[in-house]
């Protein structure tokens, strides 16, 4: 049983890839997977279900939670700057089993996102082809598997995930340059959104500020969650970063601080403009502009949305591959997974299989049921790093570059946050949780623990 509790030594750990990303390539790529589905798609479907415009304080809510776990990812990337993120540092303080579950989960946080974020992606380009180009894909390939609906499968988040993973499977400086290009597109979309919206602002939609009263605030915090997701993906590519103790803690910081400013500006916007009750489509912000009879705008918010959304697929794949790595690298999963490719640099087994099971899963399940999923996994994630820090504070083995700051204070404060937020989430998500759980201890279980490299 004491197996269970090895703990895996980082300190002085180098890692296996070549160090060519920068503060700006870090921070972009926290910015590109923060800023995507999340501000797009499920803010108009947290307001219209749950929050109304009150979705303005969910954001500040999740904002709160976000902004301590991400000086605690700061202190340790400072400290760990290696791939796998949460995994790598629970491993350091907790022990191999800790590990292995916070892995499993950002398996489940990484690849279901993506899933997720290509259904939302869907989404705007079936809106873009119908309203702009009349073109209309067949309801059969337009959808979730819902035979009672006639939609079978949604054939392009299908197809944008075999694109995405065959571009990380190319190299990661390559897809790092594509990132911040379109990261550059993506802050001109939201802010022509706000420039045009503001004219249009109705304060009597607003009147009715709380339909859903604060449960309703906190049901779409819990859900909202969603759109925060992709700045601890910064800290998976920690092995790849020139001066990594520096530039991950900064990069972190920048990209939650960037991204929570457009969430605030946006959403007072859409739901000052439209009805809160009207927002439950999959294109909320373009839907809104056709609204109050701004088509051309409308129009160029859905294909900037359509190439903007490509980045958060771009980073939560990364996410992805670098933490199926760092478990088959440790002999978690099959060892083959770690394969780094010789003239890639990229661990291309790992990113290309992953990329057939993702797409699968964006063309058959519906975006809300990936939502709520990604959100229990990423959540638990976030409280077992918390837990390890605390650990590793107390065994004073670690000389982090960076600290965080009222650490007495602000993490009883995480606490607190991170189970409110959990117990927002609906009783059928925990059932899904403790399902994929279970599967992960059996994995763990009967390879896993045999396999592992601490155990050779």
């Amino acid at each position: 049983m004491k197996d269970f509790f090895r703990k895996k030594d980082m300190s002085g750990m180098n890692g296996e890839f070549q160090r060519r990303l920068g503060l700006m390539d870090v921070t972009f790529i926290g910015i590109g997977a923060i800023i995507g589905a999340g501000i797009f798609v499920i803010t108009g479907q947290a307001a219209a279900t749950m929050a109304g415009p009150a979705i303005i304080l969910s954001f500040l809510l999740g904002a709160v939670m976000i902004a301590i776990t991400a000086l605690i990812y700061a202190e340790l990337s400072s400290a760990y700057p290696v791939a796998g993120s949460a995994y790598s540092f629970t491993f350091a303080s907790l022990g191999e089993m800790f590990a292995w579950f916070v892995g499993w989960n950002l398996l489940l946080e990484y690849g279901v996102a993506t899933a997720a974020v290509a259904t939302g992606w869907s989404g705007y380009l079936r809106g873009f082809l119908e309203n702009s180009l009349n073109i209309h894909i067949p309801v059969a390939l337009s959808g979730a598997y819902n035979p009672s609906a006639g939609t079978y499968i949604d054939i392009s988040a299908f197809g944008i995930i075999l694109a995405i993973f065959v571009l990380l499977a190319i190299g990661i400086k390559e897809s790092a340059r594509v990132n911040s290009a379109i990261v550059f597109i993506k802050f001109a979309v939201l802010i022509t959104f706000v420039v045009v919206g503001v004219p249009h602002i109705d304060l009597n939609n607003l009147s009715n500020f709380f339909p859903f009263g604060w449960e309703g605030v906190w049901h779409g915090a819990a859900l909202i969650l969603f759109a925060y997701l992709g700045f601890d993906a910064i800290s998976t590519v920690a092995e790849e970063t020139k001066e990594p103790q520096k530039n991950i803690p900064w990069g972190l910081i920048l990209s939650l601080l960037i991204s929570v400013i457009f969430f605030i500006l946006v959403s007072f916007t859409l739901t000052a403009i439209v009805p809160y009750d009207k927002l439950n489509v999959p294109d909320a912000l373009a839907f809104a502009l056709y609204q109050v009879n701004e088509p051309l705008a409308a129009n160029i918010i859905a294909l900037g949305a359509v190439i903007t959304i490509t980045t958060v697929m771009l980073v939560m794949g990364l996410g992805f591959t670098r933490i199926l790595f760092a478990l088959a690298r440790d002999g978690l999963l099959a060892k083959n997974l770690s394969t780094i490719h010789p003239k890639y640099g990229t661990p291309f087994k790992a990113t290309l299989i992953g990329g057939a099971l993702l797409s699968l899963m964006a063309g058959f399940v519906p975006l809300k049921t990936l939502a709520e999923l990604v959100n229990i996994g990423t959540l638990f994630a976030y409280l077992m790093v918390a837990i390890a820090i605390i650990v590793l504070r107390r065994q004073n083995t670690i000389e982090p570059a960076f600290k965080v700051p009222a650490f007495k204070i602000l993490m009883p404060l995480n606490f607190i946050l991170i189970i409110f937020m959990m117990a927002g989430l609906p009783f059928a998500t925990w059932l899904r949780f403790i399902g994929w759980s279970l599967i992960g201890m059996v994995i763990y279980w009967f390879y896993g623990s045999k396999n592992s490299e601490l155990n050779q």
